[in-house]
């Protein structure tokens, strides 16, 4: 049933979509223990232990649902049916139950999860003002799970059929529809159980929208129109549930003898319509100027989620692209209930500190339990900085920001221009902008340390701004992204992926998913009718943010996952895993003298297999592809882990047997722009990049239960970050690496330089930017005292400490695991 995350329980229908929401309630028979721990005071429970601390500016109502992400030692969580083991201390110092799901998990399955999210149902203290700081605690306390009572007005509406429909118009006035929820109800198709607990229940879907009245002849209607990725949840007892959307036009074309998931091309549509009956309201979290207003139709409330332009114009979802809406559906007089919630007021932060008897927390904070980002590395604490400061400056952006959004306007930069129709792209219309800016490590740091609503909601509106400029995605009829091995075809000599892909199918080498052949009729009747919108070129003109550039578009995702447990972003990560999987995998891309991608795996294993210990072309754009397969590796189920766990050893393999035998470097890339093309250069932010992907995998798959690896990692990191700080790479004028230098002849037969480069062959500046992290890695591997050394003379020389935190926040995203460090040392 499930691609993404398998249900802690299925649970039963009778009659209904829900039926009562019966589930099968079982003792735990020993799935949580009493003595479940791990080595060190910080991570051990018993039962009636505080383990954690939620904060959160209290909400605008006085009773909600309090839910957030806290790391949790090995084997705490397994997910098991009918198991929970966390209850919330309430503000009357009741213990009530509390839902637990899993938001990542260890490297070894019977770990089980590392970092959960954890759903109770509290009161805000008498006298409370909304914005006030509360604190929850978090009690290790394993109970049989509840029974989820939804509210009657929703279940009814959820179980009829027809209830909620989603419908669109073509240029010659044809409708297109589809029950966003039939799936649901039949326990069919698309049909995903993401949380199965007694406070929320939040199930996914997927549809096509179909024609009412499929027409032949010159003014045919199309076999399908555009998909719809449905999720919603319901809270217990609330009379609303809330409907995130992913409309997309990037069907697969997968299915050979079936319509369904057909390409479109280039689609046009007059409307995108919300129908749902009388007497129930929907707001939209980030409104725009085509948020239209409800009116009725035949019985039915009709709410535009795109509305139609004026003069007769209509929207245009260029091929592969997608966008979110994130919505509340709330019964008419409960709205400032169900604004509370779309507004996230509900979510906690973990905290760091000591529970009464002096254990340390379970947070981002304690080195026990430091489960943050692929990294997992510990989290920097910046109360020096100023909490409230950096909640102010959130606010603050955050009011600029969807204010933009909300009247289409121009802003500052990085995202000056204003709205294309349904669309507000995030950042500059090239996909490779030039610079550092949000090319991160990290991301959330000052979010998770400030506990941040508005932190939290900005990542969620730049997300949806990032997502509008990002078609590089496809998805099968059951709406999971495509994966290669779909693809593959079966050859006496192997197999080969007919895919050509670097951050999207190259469409101009191959196309089997029929994009560039699909239907042009209606795209021609618009032209010929002068129906374009006017901002059609300014929306062609944003490319995808590329592979190598790719960090840009995943960074806003993995915050939102790690610290909110968000589906749409999870699946967001997920969709482009599964693309990095096909542009970097071990398959040819034709049987002919076994052609293939130049970027690809295939292509890099053949030149190191010709000249290994050389160095080899792999930086920024392996290893952002490497942290969102780590990043979705780790959110995912195990049946997909057990599929891409493989991936990661050839990766590793490919990166030991490359890296320069005499230098310790790993990129020796060919660039055209740089030393007049003489030579392999070695980027320094680059093999920064790489030094931190590498870490992403010894923790996301190998650390625990791997050790041999974990030590093949290592063996690589320290080679690696040695020769950032040896006399060949490293400047003592400068006080930091040479942010380029040439590392070998740009003829790839030649063997590279291993003890000088040529006096032509140098930037003549430094890196100060990506490098931070990567001494706190070394560092963390040898104890060697040379790391911390070379980190204080990159910041100025002096005291480390000191100079780290006379910098603030200034480039935290990247200085995180150092700071960190130093902190705990």
């Amino acid at each position: 049933m499930s691609w993404f995350h398998e249900p802690a329980r299925a649970f039963a229908r009778a009659g209904s979509v829900l039926g009562v929401h019966a589930v099968a309630l079982a003792l735990l028979g020993g799935t949580a223990r009493a003595d479940d721990s791990v080595a060190g005071g910080g991570a051990r429970a018993n039962p009636g232990d505080t383990v954690g601390v939620f904060e959160l500016g209290a909400p605008a109502v006085a009773a909600f649902t309090l839910h957030g992400t806290l790391p949790v030692p090995p084997a705490i969580f397994r997910g098991f049916p009918d198991q929970s083991v966390f209850q919330v201390r309430d503000a009357d110092g009741t213990l009530v139950h509390a839902q637990t799901e899993i938001v990542s998990r260890y490297p070894a399955t019977n770990d089980g999860a590392d970092v959960v999210e954890i759903i109770a149902r509290v009161h805000a203290p008498s006298g409370t003002v909304p914005g006030d700081r509360l604190r929850y605690d978090i009690v290790y306390e394993p109970y049989r799970v509840d029974r989820f009572f939804p509210h009657p007005l929703v279940d009814a509406l959820l179980s009829a059929p027809g209830s909620v429909v989603m419908r669109a118009g073509d240029v010659f006035g044809h409708r297109y529809s589809a029950d966003l929820l039939a799936d649901w109800r039949g326990n069919t198709g698309s049909l995903r159980v993401l949380k199965d607990g007694s406070e929320e229940l939040q199930v996914a879907t997927h549809v096509s929208l179909f024609p009412e009245h499929p027409q032949q002849g010159p003014e045919a209607t199309l076999l399908h129109f555009m998909g719809v990725h449905s999720y919603v949840t319901e809270w217990a007892g609330e009379p609303f549930f809330t409907l995130d959307l992913r409309v997309h036009n990037a069907h697969s074309g997968l299915a050979q003898n079936d319509s369904m998931d057909d390409a479109l091309g280039k689609l046009y549509f007059d409307a995108l319509e919300l129908v749902l009956p009388p007497g129930w309201t929907v707001f939209n979290a980030f409104p725009d100027p085509y948020t239209g207003d409800v009116y009725a139709d035949h019985g039915q409330h009709v709410w535009p989620i795109v509305a139609p332009i004026d003069g007769r114009k209509l929207h245009v979802m260029p091929a592969m692209s997608q966008f979110h809406r994130r919505l509340v559906v709330v019964r008419s007089g409960f709205e400032a209930r169900a604004l509370s919630c779309l507004r996230e007021e509900g979510l906690g932060f973990c905290r760091a500190g000591t529970s009464q008897a002096g254990v340390p927390l379970w947070s981002w904070w304690n080195g026990e339990t430091a489960r943050y980002f692929p990294q997992r590395h510990r989290l920097p604490v910046l109360d020096y900085v100023g909490l409230d400061q950096l909640r102010a400056s959130d606010m603050a952006v955050l009011g600029l920001r969807a204010e933009q959004v909300r009247t289409g306007s121009t802003g500052p930069w990085p995202t000056e221009g204003p709205g294309l129709g349904w669309a507000h792209p995030w950042g500059i219309a090239p996909g490779y902008m030039v610079s550092g800016l949000e090319i991160n490590i990290y991301e959330g740091v000052t979010t998770a340390c400030a506990a941040s609503n508005a932190g939290y909601r900005t990542a969620q509106l730049l997300h949806r701004m990032l997502s509008d400029r990002q078609p590089n995605v496809l998805f099968d009829a059951d709406g999971r992204p495509t994966r290669l091995e779909e693809w593959l075809i079966h050859g006496q000599g192997g197999d080969i992926l007919p895919i050509w892909w670097y951050g999207g199918p190259l469409l101009w080498a191959a196309d089997p998913f029929g994009i560039t052949t699909s239907p042009s009729f209606q795209r021609d009747a618009v032209a010929a009718r002068g129906q374009r919108p006017d901002w059609e070129p300014a929306l062609d003109g944003f490319e995808f943010i590329d592979q190598a550039h790719l960090i840009r578009y995943t960074r806003m995702a993995k915050v939102l996952a790690w610290l909110g447990n968000d589906a749409i972003a999870k699946d967001d990560l997920r969709a482009q895993a599964e693309g990095i999987r096909m542009a970097y995998s071990m398959y040819p891309q034709s049987f002919y003298n076994q052609s293939a991608v130049s970027t690809g795996m295939f292509v890099a294993r053949r030149n190191v297999d010709q000249h290994p210990g050389w160095g080899f072309p792999f930086g920024r754009a392996e290893g952002w592809g490497i942290d969102v397969v780590c990043a979705s590796y780790s959110l995912g189920d195990p049946a997909w882990r057990g599929t891409v766990r493989p991936w990661f050893d050839l990766v590793v393999d490919l990166v030991r047997d490359g890296q320069a035998d005499c230098t310790g470097i790993i990129q020796a890339t060919s660039l055209g722009n740089i030393f007049n093309a003489k030579y392999r250069c070695r980027q320094s932010i680059e093999e920064a990049i790489t030094q931190n992907a590498l870490v992403e995998i010894r923790e996301s798959a190998f650390q625990g239960h791997s050790p041999g690896r974990v030590a093949e990692v290592n063996a690589i990191l320290q080679l690696s970050i040695r020769a950032m700080i040896s006399p060949l790479v490293w400047d003592d004028t400068l006080g930091g690496p040479w942010a380029m230098i040439a590392v070998g002849p740009s003829d790839q037969n030649q063997p590279p330089f291993c003890t000088f480069w040529p006096h032509d062959g140098n930037y003549g500046i430094a890196d100060f930017y990506q490098i931070w992290s990567s001494f706190a890695y070394a560092y963390e591997i040898t104890h060697d005292q040379i790391f911390l050394t070379r980190a204080a003379e990159a910041l100025g020389g002096g005291n480390l400490a000191i100079a780290l935190q006379a910098g603030g926040i200034e480039n935290i995203q990247n200085k995180a695991a150092l700071i960190a460090l130093v902190q705990e040392l």
